[in-house]
């Protein structure tokens, strides 16, 4: 089944094992299980927890990307147990069979799910709620945002999927058209960027603002304007939306050697970030998963060779990629000696990896390799390059031009605000921009979604170093753009799979 009926008792337990003591959440369960009930800040907050918490689980180790490692900015081990990464990596993924059904549903199916149907509870509560109105539309513009991030990123994987907007699914329900799952999540984004607090004055650290949802509409407009729906009037939105959150003056771009620590995790670039707890020893595990087993990781994702080679020199480059590897006491974080990437023969991976997820990295607390840092889902970079990219795709003005020359600035470690002959661009096509969103963003799992919007996969595959280990298994079409749909989810359900079961309008 594609939701639970029981995940307000699910959402309960995680909510009680991740952020807050069990007796604090045992205070709260009667508002969490009865919408009826939801009338204070501190109900609806007690009903918003357990959305973030599960937003905390999913984005914590890179396993919810599996459906991305085809972008060129991603690969993979070639041993152990990373077939379901390899899969997608080497483009041999089917009808979501065997291991890759396992990943898909408990990585990239199962959670955001939870999030819809946490969402559309709080929802529902809201619109029956008695409360100050003041408290009742900013929860409801907070649930709806995190139920438009949910349907988004499952928009994106799997195409059209059902789309359920309360709490009464049957399980009869049949896939969305694509673009009906656009219009659905452009509403409830629409409402989030009208109710939400302006930044700087969200209620507390991680809870969406008024610019986060605008962000995240600009985004939707970008990719509504490429495929599959190819609306090119969207890019005028994109512009709009993106120009907007530029324009509040409030947002900045950090100096690139500062970006990755710990202590800048909710600086003025981040616009909306998942938030990990020092206090109570709840990590994020990027670390292990981009690290090398032999520098106390898993091994689950490194950068392409020829990405890697591609990729301009520059600050930007030095603090994106990790060029010399700590080896690591087997078990242990004890350091033995530091290696260059290149020494193979010692580390046993042939890939470089990438530094932004290990600048802070930690072993505070717990015997392995974890982060504190907040997971960026959206950071103001990105807000530059979408808007210089929409704005190219309708006619470039010297504001949008600047927006992408600053964040080339930036990457040269100069000051972002100040023109200089020696990196600004006087003009760039789209493409150029989708490039350099390539760059900006490598290893954030955003790369995926630029090549297809853009119809670049197959082009950008023959790129493909040689020596590679993952091997191509498949060559990509369009057909690979979609994941197929776990077997789990088809099972007593009118889901169609893929690629029969795409339908764009």
């Amino acid at each position: 089944m594609y939701i639970k009926k029981n995940f307000l008792r699910l959402s309960v337990l995680v909510a009680c094992t991740w952020l807050f003591s069990c007796a604090d959440l045992e205070e709260d369960t009667s508002a969490l299980l009865n919408t009826a009930g939801l009338t204070t800040e501190s109900d609806f907050n007690a009903a918003l927890s357990p959305i973030f918490a599960r937003m905390a689980l999913l984005f914590k180790e890179p396993h919810v990307n599996i459906t991305g490692m085809g972008a060129d900015d991603v690969t993979t081990w070639n041993g152990g147990n990373k077939a379901p990464f390899r899969l997608y990596d080497g483009f041999g993924y089917g009808n979501g069979e065997g291991e890759e059904a396992t990943w898909l549903v408990d990585k990239s199916w199962d959670p955001y799910w939870d999030i819809i149907y946490a969402s559309n509870t709080v929802i529902e509560g809201a619109d029956i709620s008695e409360g100050k109105p003041e408290v009742v539309t900013v929860a409801k513009a907070t649930a709806m945002f995190t139920r438009a991030l949910a349907y988004y990123n499952l928009v994106r994987i799997y195409g059209g999927v059902p789309l359920i907007l309360d709490t009464n699914a049957t399980g009869d329900e049949n896939r969305a058209t694509v673009l009906q799952m656009y219009t659905a999540i452009e509403a409830d984004l629409l409402f989030a960027a009208a109710n939400l607090p302006e930044p700087g004055a969200v209620s507390s650290i991680g809870m969406p603002s008024s610019a986060a949802a605008k962000t995240a509409l600009s985004s939707l407009y970008l990719t509504w304007g490429g495929w599959p729906v190819k609306d090119s009037s969207k890019y005028t939105l994109a512009a709009k939306y993106s120009k907007e959150v530029i324009d509040l003056g409030y947002f900045e771009l950090l100096d690139i050697t500062e970006l990755w620590k710990l202590e800048n995790g909710n600086s003025r670039e981040s616009i909306f970030s998942i938030q990990y707890s020092t206090s109570d020893l709840k990590p994020q595990e990027m670390p292990r998963g981009f690290a090398y087993h032999k520098a106390g990781g898993w091994s689950d994702v490194f950068a392409e060779l020829g990405f890697y080679n591609r990729f301009p020199e520059g600050p930007r480059k030095k603090e994106t990629f990790t060029e010399e590897i700590i080896i690591r006491a087997n078990g242990t974080l004890v350091p033995l000696e530091t290696v260059p990437w290149t020494d193979s023969e010692t580390t046993q991976r042939f890939n470089p990896t990438y530094q932004k997820f290990l600048t802070s990295a930690t072993g505070e607390g717990v015997p392995k390799l974890v982060s504190y840092r907040p997971i960026e889902i959206f950071r103001y970079a990105e807000v530059l390059l979408i808007y210089a990219e929409a704005q190219a795709r309708i006619g470039a003005t010297t504001a949008s031009l600047d927006a992408l020359n600053q964040v080339r600035r930036r990457a040269m470690g100069l000051p972002y605000l100040t023109p200089d002959s020696s990196v600004d661009l006087a003009s760039a096509s789209p493409d150029e921009i989708v490039e350099e969103s390539g760059w900006e963003l490598a290893g954030e799992f955003k790369r995926w979604f630029d090549l297809t919007r853009t119809e670049k996969v197959e082009e950008i595959t023959l790129l493909r170093d040689p020596n590679e280990k993952v091997v191509l298994v498949g060559t990509p079409n369009k057909n690979h753009y979609m994941a197929p749909l776990p077997l789990k989810a088809l099972e007593g359900t009118n889901l169609v799979q893929n690629p029969e079961g795409f339908v764009v309008q």
